[in-house]
């Protein structure tokens, strides 16, 4: 008599059915392969968007795009502040799905990202200068998504600069972390 081969990516026979099984987890990490896939082009577009202004980014070409009413200028300043955007929520995503794999939950007391932020650098994953520039700078990235009128010219430079230096290290520590906790990508 032969027994069928089993389907690794059956979750009927995987024994971890809350977890979806082997295919859904397969799937996350594929989610969250596919979210750093788009990082690196991702960053050469930023890059590029901030030549705009200026070879070294030019903080005052940049204020002035920032505070112009010209469409142009707009434009201008939606390419950067777009590639801020996009880098940050792709990391922010790869981080919720790699945190729910590696089964970390949020700090308690935090919410959301700075929780789960805080929750990598208690178990070692991020430094703590890591998890305090990388929560910075998602509070920019909230602000910036939601309009806040204080958010000044000044201020998004630094940070947009701050994200291109700091972000390499942040993955490179992210990934080790999450092979550590038996997450494979």
């Amino acid at each position: 008599m032969t027994v069928p081969a089993r389907d690794p990516f059956d979750a009927a026979t995987t024994g971890n059915p809350r977890a979806g099984g082997d295919r859904a987890r397969a799937a996350e990490i594929d989610r969250i392969s596919v979210k750093l896939e788009r990082l690196a082009p991702q960053r050469r577009a930023l890059r590029k968007a901030m030549r705009q202004f200026g070879a070294d980014f030019d903080v005052k070409a940049w204020t002035d795009a920032f505070n112009s009413p010209d469409p142009d200028e707009i434009n201008r300043v939606f390419a950067v502040t777009g590639g801020y955007l996009a880098l940050i929520n792709n990391t922010i995503e790869a981080i919720k799905t790699g945190t729910g794999l590696a089964g970390r939950p949020p700090t308690p007391g935090m919410a959301g990202v700075s929780g789960l932020i805080d929750a990598i650098r208690a178990d070692g994953g991020f430094s703590d200068r890591q998890a305090e520039t990388f929560t910075e700078l998602c509070r920019t990235r909230n602000r910036l998504q939601h309009s806040s009128p204080d958010i000044q010219a000044d201020e998004v430079h630094r940070q947009v600069k701050l994200l291109l230096r700091h972000l390499p290290r942040l993955i490179e520590s992210y990934l080790a972390w999450l092979a550590r906790r038996g997450v494979k990508l």
